[in-house]
């Protein structure tokens, strides 16, 4: 997104009074999509909707960063497109006399792939949708890219010919970055409007929803029908995909989400373990997760625990991270999928995944540590929210080692 500030009085600051935000002298952004929504807005209405864009905007950067499946998104792109630049730069500068004709082989190739990526974690069939624009950005540099090239080629140029391949990656990414800036931005409008008012089930079904799409597994409500117990134990599902579980269908995590009141009393762990040995039951499930609101509601205070290989139990906040969702669910699926390898006398590197699944424990008791710290310490709240986004960028990035482990 092209938001940048200009030069203008050195005195001007922005001072905060929460909930004000305090502007204290003249001062000038470049930002051409917002000056040409305000040319249509009357003067004496503009600084009523500019506040309230200030407000969607600070609510889309808060979904990117909360968001584990954006984040990966924007780690594959990143990759693909460090990849892509290395590829074109290569091609332009060693292949003179083939660099056309191996150029958009090459473009047609990463198309594909940024398609397919994609696809795992956005639904590809809206028009919408992060693949299908992220498709149309593509062709549309590619395009671009091709007809500099044939004219280069004609005007045998070839120290311009050396910086195109720069220029068209950064081409693509300013653009990722401002589609995925508004994919967020309508994650954010559509969770403020959706959430508000409706049962705390339904948050986690809509967050799990999401999770699971990369992976292709299927998430079930199902608080409300009778299971094989006769009881209605087990709020949702997760079925896991047949092709990943080695053929075995109806493989299943039972997911209890649970609401309570502000100065209600903390689940105990015999009260979690119990309320998860009921619902595996009743829903016919290999794996629980329990989540609640708040950590606060969880043995000890603690956002994350692990009550067997089988067994998670995780706090989470819809206004918050989905990073202890994203690993809970991602550890049991693990757990399941390992014994059924096992089962099936399929070799497994227990030493590599083992020391990845540590990894992520650590992790996550750090990052349990820095939560309490950033909530109890105001006056280090700076340090605290650098911490949180370093480990879980810690977290995020053991999640790409055991996808790629699970994928060898």
């Amino acid at each position: 997104m092209s938001v940048h500030r200009l030069p203008s009085n050195n005195a001007a600051r922005i001072i905060i009074e929460a909930p004000r935000l305090l502007i204290t002298g003249p001062m000038a952004f470049c930002a051409p999509e917002t000056a040409d929504l305000f040319e249509t807005i009357a003067e004496t209405e503009r600084s009523s909707e500019l506040a309230r864009i200030l407000e969607l905007g600070t609510q889309t950067s808060e979904t990117i960063r909360s968001s584990t499946t954006l984040r990966l998104v924007e780690a594959q792109i990143a990759a693909m497109m460090q990849e892509l630049g290395a590829k074109l730069g290569g091609l332009l500068v060693t292949d003179r006399s083939q660099a056309l004709k191996q150029t958009k082989e090459t473009l047609d190739d990463h198309r594909a792939k940024l398609t397919t990526t994609l696809a795992r974690y956005m639904d590809p069939e809206s028009q919408a949708s992060l693949p299908v624009a992220m498709a149309k950005i593509f062709d549309n540099a590619a395009n671009r890219l091709v007809t500099r090239i044939e004219k280069l080629l004609e005007e045998g140029d070839d120290s311009a010919l050396g910086r195109l391949a720069e220029r068209v990656t950064k081409e693509i990414d300013k653009a990722v970055a401002l589609i995925i800036d508004q994919t967020a931005a309508r994650h954010a409008l559509r969770t403020k409007s959706s959430l508000a008012g409706r049962p705390y089930e339904d948050a986690v079904e809509e967050r799990l929803t999401t999770l699971t799409r990369p992976l292709g597994d299927s998430v079930n409500r199902c608080g409300d029908t009778l299971g094989q117990a006769r009881t209605k134990k087990g709020d949702l599902t997760i079925t896991l995909q047949p092709e990943a579980a080695r053929g075995e269908r109806d493989v299943r995590i039972v997911i209890e989400a649970k609401r309570r009141g502000d100065h209600a009393q903390a689940f105990s762990a015999r009260e979690i373990e119990h309320s998860l040995a009921v619902a595996r039951r009743n829903r016919g499930a290999a794996a629980g997760i329990f989540v609640a609101e708040s950590a606060a509601f969880l043995p000890l205070g603690l956002g994350f625990h692990e009550l067997g290989g089988s067994n998670m139990a995780i706090a989470w906040d819809p206004e918050g991270d989905d990073i202890a969702l994203a690993i809970a669910y991602r550890l049991v699926r693990f757990t399941i999928l390992q014994d059924r390898a096992a089962t099936s006398g399929e070799e497994v590197d227990r030493d590599a995944h083992r020391r990845i699944v540590s990894e992520v424990r650590v992790a996550m008791g750090k990052l349990d540590v820095v939560r309490g710290q950033h909530q109890a310490a105001i006056n280090s709240i700076n340090r605290a929210s650098t911490s949180v986004n370093e480990v879980a960028d810690a977290v995020l990035s053991y999640l790409r080692q055991l996808d790629d482990l699970m994928a060898a």
